[in-house]
């Protein structure tokens, strides 16, 4: 007997939301842009992947008979969405059609068998570590803007490393983003011992991995995460993620910054700072976002120039003493960085033309912005 089912609309619509991100994707094979749907006791259990990144959702269901079937992601999603009932009657019939019986309605969509979807991996549930779900997100809102696109760059920098140090008695994890042109590191300290997660000396999470962890950790007190030689795994009570690892080396980070000079400290109001950035950031003409800064005794103009829009210049009071400094940056770059911090007010340690600029602050702890200068 194939399977039938009736579950809550506002359970099956909420986790086939979270699964869209992962089908659908261009070029993949034809049954990835599906959805698994399998049958337990009380529950079904809805499955996507992309070969890359794999969620699997458990959510309570009505189980008149049971079985499993693949269903076209996207359609079943808008489905469901546009449905305003309170439970949606799944049946199976010959050929893998599926009848969604609503109270107004019944809609056939085309299934596939489940045996052609791909397995989803398997993973030690003993290598897991609970982690606080708030400092899982803030480590990643604070760096995942600084990740490469696909295409822009090396492959390795399309993803983001993550890091564990035991230092003082206290442990801490650590993530780092760089796209070749900025660098960004957020630091935290956790209650778990980080000894309990096994991380490679480069283990590298991609950004759609990222993304998805930071999705699971929102209305989670906690998440379980565990790696191993090729996979991370995020977990919850009722949903389970895997990611596939990036291969490659990362850039060493760490002789990046030391070789930064902390002797000129600049310090600006934040808010000021990222508010003149964005209309000055109008009047870029090029994909850079290129943006002067002239840096003086107790004042910052910003200018930028496109010659068929026209210019724009503004003038922020800062906290300098010495020699003037005059350098371009991407505006884009320092508006994204200055944007996931909290501190009123910034420091920018510059000392040469040819030279970074990093940024920090005291009220963002463990937090560091590194951008490269532009030509001008």
């Amino acid at each position: 007997m194939s399977m039938i089912i009736n579950v809550a609309r506002r359970d099956f619509y909420a986790a086939l939301s979270s699964l869209q991100n992962v089908t659908g994707k261009k070029g993949t094979i034809a049954i990835l842009n599906n959805i698994l749907v399998e049958t337990k006791t009380e529950t079904i259990v809805l499955t996507a992947t992309d070969l890359e990144v794999g969620i699997k959702i458990e959510i309570p269901a009505e189980i008149l008979s049971p079985g499993s079937i693949t269903l076209p992601a996207r359609k079943i999603f808008e489905i469901v969405r546009e449905t305003d009932i309170d439970h949606i009657h799944v049946e199976v019939n010959e050929n893998n059609w599926v009848t969604i019986k609503t109270d107004n309605g019944n809609y056939k969509i085309a299934g596939t068998d489940s045996e052609e979807y791909p397995s989803f991996p398997d993973f030690e549930k003993s290598m897991m570590a609970a982690v606080s779900a708030d400092s899982i997100a803030d480590l990643i809102e604070k760096t995942i803007f600084s990740v490469a696109q696909e295409g822009e760059s090396q492959f390795n920098l399309t993803g983001a490393l993550l890091e564990k140090e035991v230092r003082d008695e206290k442990n801490f994890l650590r993530v780092i983003s760089s796209d070749g042109h900025r660098l960004t590191l957020m630091e935290r300290e956790i209650e778990t011992d980080v000894q309990k997660i096994n991380l490679d000396k480069t283990t590298l999470i991609p950004r759609k991995g990222m993304q998805e962890i930071k999705k699971m950790c929102e209305n989670e007190d906690f998440i379980e995460i565990g790696f191993d030689d090729k996979q991370a795994i995020a977990k919850t009570d009722n949903k389970i993620l895997v990611i596939r690892l990036l291969n490659g080396d990362f850039p060493d980070y760490k002789n990046i910054i030391k070789a930064i000079s902390k002797e000129n400290c600049i310090e600006i109001d934040r808010i000021s700072l990222v508010s003149a950035l964005k209309r000055i950031n109008l009047f870029t003409e090029d994909i850079f976002n290129t943006v002067q800064f002239n840096f003086s005794e107790e004042k910052l103009t910003l200018s930028s120039q496109n010659m068929d829009i026209g210019s724009g210049q503004e003038e922020i009071a800062i906290q300098f003493k010495g020699e003037d400094i005059k350098l371009g940056f991407n505006g884009k770059y320092f508006v994204e960085a200055l944007q996931v911090m909290n501190s009123e007010k910034i420091k920018a340690y510059l000392s040469s033309e040819k030279s970074p600029c990093l940024i920090e602050a005291d009220d963002d702890p463990g937090f560091m912005g590194i951008i490269m200068p532009m030509a001008i």
